[in-house]
C-alpha cells in the first residue's frame, strides 16, 4: 500500500500496533453510533477490525488508512477504500475521533482517498455509503462530489448509498503526495 499526505494529514498503512489507539477512538460512543450495533466497541473487537483492515490491504494492495495529525503524528482516526460488503465496489470509508470533528479533516482524507481511487488505482466508480441519521458524513460526501443514488441495505442496516463516476471526478488541487510505504 502507498502512503499519502494531505495538508494537515498522513495516511498510512495501519500496523498491529495502532490497536491501542484505534481501540481509544471505536469507544467513543459518539464516534460509533452510526456503526454496527451503534454501541461502543471493545477492544477485542477493534482488534478484530483491525486484522480485517490489515487483510485487506495485504490482498488487495489498497484499504483503509490509519490518518495521522501531521505535526503531531497522533492517529486522528482513519479513512481510505475498501471493498463494499459482499460486492465488487470500491467503497470510500472513514470515522475519526471526535476531538478532530467539525475542522475539515474528514473532507481532507475522503478527497484524497477519492484522487487515490481514480488516480493510482484506475477505478471507475467509488461509492459510500451512511447512516441516514449521519447528516455530517452525508455533508461530506456531497461535498466532495458523490450523488446519493438510491436506500440500500449493507452491513445489516439500511444506508444512503452514493456513488461518484470517474468522468464526473474532478481533483480540487489541495495537496496530494503519494509515496510508496515501508510500512
Amino acid at each position: 500500500m502507498h502512503k499519502l499526505e494531505t495538508a494537515r494529514l498522513i495516511l498510512r498503512p495501519f500496523a498491529a500496533d495502532d490497536l491501542d489507539a484505534l481501540a481509544e477512538i471505536n469507544r467513543d460512543p459518539q464516534v460509533i453510533r452510526f456503526i454496527g450495533d451503534g454501541k461502543p466497541q471493545s477492544k477485542e473487537k477493534t482488534a478484530t477490525r483491525l486484522n480485517e483492515y490489515l487483510e485487506h490491504g495485504r490482498r488487495h494492495a489498497f484499504g483503509f488508512w490509519a490518518a495521522l495529525e501531521k505535526t503531531t503524528r497522533d492517529m486522528v482516526g482513519f479513512c481510505g477504500l475498501q471493498f463494499l460488503e459482499n460486492t465488487a465496489e470500491v467503497e470510500l470509508g472513514y470515522r475519526l475521533a471526535r476531538r478532530a470533528w467539525g475542522i475539515g479533516l474528514a473532507t481532507e482524507g475522503a478527497v484524497a482517498s477519492l484522487r487515490y481511487g481514480f488516480d493510482e488505482l484506475k477505478l471507475d466508480r467509488i461509492v459510500a455509503v451512511v447512516h441516514p441519521e449521519n447528516v455530517a458524513s452525508q455533508r461530506v460526501v456531497e461535498k466532495i462530489g458523490l450523488t446519493y443514488e438510491k436506500d440500500a441495505h449493507y452491513y445489516g442496516m439500511n444506508l444512503r448509498y452514493y456513488t461518484i463516476a470517474r468522468e464526473t471526478y474532478a481533483p480540487d488541487g489541495s495537496l496530494y503526495l503519494c509515496t510508496s510505504s515501508e510500512i
